[in-house]
């Protein structure tokens, strides 16, 4: 299978388990496996979109360890080095009083922050670990999920 080939399979496959999530209206009616599989695709698809900002202000903190998660037992060592850095750009704000919601985190990024994160969105979109291969090889071979 070529590798745009695993992409599509990859990614319909995943977004089944994001749709379980929000039918179920949230991360406890997935499995490990599944929050992993839920958390990759939504890294993916808001990063490549609006980068690691909105991938956090999105789904928030809990997205983020199952994300990390799954790049660590997949081993996507670059992706996961990306993600922790554009972490620490907005970690300090975990005790901030002026946020209302994680969307206002943008609102105080300082203009160092901003440059940082878009040159850690730049090398993720880069793909150095074919991200979708590699979770396609670790999800379906090795713990045996059927995909059509």
């Amino acid at each position: 299978m070529s590798e745009t080939d695993i992409n599509d399979v990859w990614f319909d496959y995943a977004e089944a388990f994001v749709q379980k999530k929000i039918d179920a209206s949230g991360w406890d009616a997935l499995n490990v496996h599944e929050q992993e599989i839920a958390a990759l695709w939504l890294l993916e698809a808001d990063v490549y979109n609006g980068g690691f900002v909105q991938f956090f202000c999105n789904w928030g903190e809990e997205a983020y360890i199952y994300a990390l998660r799954a790049l660590k037992a997949i081993g996507a060592v670059h992706a996961l080095e990306i993600i922790q850095d554009g972490y620490t750009c907005i970690e300090h704000f975990s005790q901030d009083d002026r946020l209302e919601e994680l969307w206002d985190i943008p609102k105080y990024l300082t203009e160092q922050e901003e440059e940082r994160l878009d040159a850690l969105d730049n090398q993720f979109w880069e793909d150095k670990d074919h991200i979708a291969k590699i979770a396609y090889d670790y999800y379906v071979q090795q713990l045996g999920i059927s995909v059509p």
